[in-house]
């Protein structure tokens, strides 16, 4: 480069005009290799000059969603072409986790549902929703202790699962609703684990009522699940299958929702069935099915 003439001599200033002569040449470079992770790397690096350097200060709110809207609409043209870029993705994440700004978590919850509607079969997007739902927050896991406001309210998250199985009832053979639907359900019941376990909440009913609600919410889904099995086996139903064949996706969920309930010697019987169905349906990971019937099946006999 030009050694000084960086705009930042004084340290108090930033070259504005510069940064965006530079994110240009880098629009035209990765115009023909969006792929290539250094140009996405420099261009964070000119974003962070803008949204963390010392004009910060000075620039108000709508300057900052003014440059974050013009790189969202950059990386919206990328993903156009390819919509399953990584790189692209993993931008648009980090300039809306950088301005943390209410009205960006909105707008791209409603950005991944179009990107849903263009392409049902696109992971990204089905991530991209969680990744705006939860504004950024890790996924809730058994050994994570993250704060419950990252947790979606069991209401927000009966809506999730409605818009899951909708997904789902479009085309039940697409791996990702179903996922998706495991991952909101999956929270929920943690959530209600962490609550039963909270001894020293002042209102033990609230607490009760909160934490089955959470496990209302899986039986319900299960009992979707079981209704859409049901319209693709029978062959008066709009939702049979052309092929005959039997969605692996679906079956997959339902083990992992059934398994959930290790005191229920009924549902547990039921997800052993459905895991020896799996062996024979999904031959690639027949090992693995075999696995989870053993080991779903040893749970039995423990159940009171």
């Amino acid at each position: 480069g030009d050694g000084d003439g960086d705009g930042g001599g004084s340290g108090s200033s930033i070259d504005v005009d510069r940064i965006e002569k530079d994110l240009e040449w880098t629009d035209n470079l990765g115009g023909t290799n969006p792929k290539n992770y250094q140009l996405w790397y420099h261009r964070r690096a000119l974003l962070e000059f803008r949204f963390k350097g010392k004009s910060v200060q000075e620039a108000d709110e709508e300057t900052l969603l003014s440059v974050a809207r013009k790189e969202l609409n950059y990386v919206d043209k990328i993903l156009d072409d390819d919509s399953k870029n990584y790189h692209a993705w993993s931008h648009r994440q980090w300039i809306i986790r950088t301005l943390d700004n209410p009205h960006l978590w909105s707008t791209e919850i409603e950005y991944s549902h179009s990107k849903i509607l263009s392409d049902p079969r696109n992971n990204s997007a089905w991530s991209q929703r969680w990744f705006a739902l939860h504004e950024g927050s890790p996924i809730i896991t058994a050994n994570n202790n993250s704060s419950s406001k990252s947790i979606l309210s069991l209401e927000k998250a009966r809506e999730e699962a409605n818009y899951a199985l909708s997904g789902a009832r479009v085309d039940p053979y697409n791996e990702s609703p179903w996922r998706y639907l495991v991952g909101i359900l999956m929270e929920q019941w943690r959530r209600r684990d962490a609550r039963r376990t909270e001894e020293e909440d002042a209102d033990a009913d609230d607490t009760e009522h909160l934490a089955e609600s959470g496990g209302l919410l899986v039986r319900e889904s299960i009992e979707g699940i079981k209704e859409m099995k049901r319209s693709m086996e029978d062959p008066s139903q709009s939702l049979s299958s052309e092929d005959g064949g039997v969605s692996v996706s679906l079956l997959s969920a339902l083990v992992d929702l059934l398994e959930l309930f290790t005191d229920e010697k009924e549902l547990l019987e039921e997800a052993t069935i459905l895991s020896g169905e799996l062996v024979v349906e999904d031959p690639v990971r027949r090992k693995y099915w075999r696995r989870r019937e053993r080991e779903i099946s040893k749970k039995i006999p423990l159940v009171v």
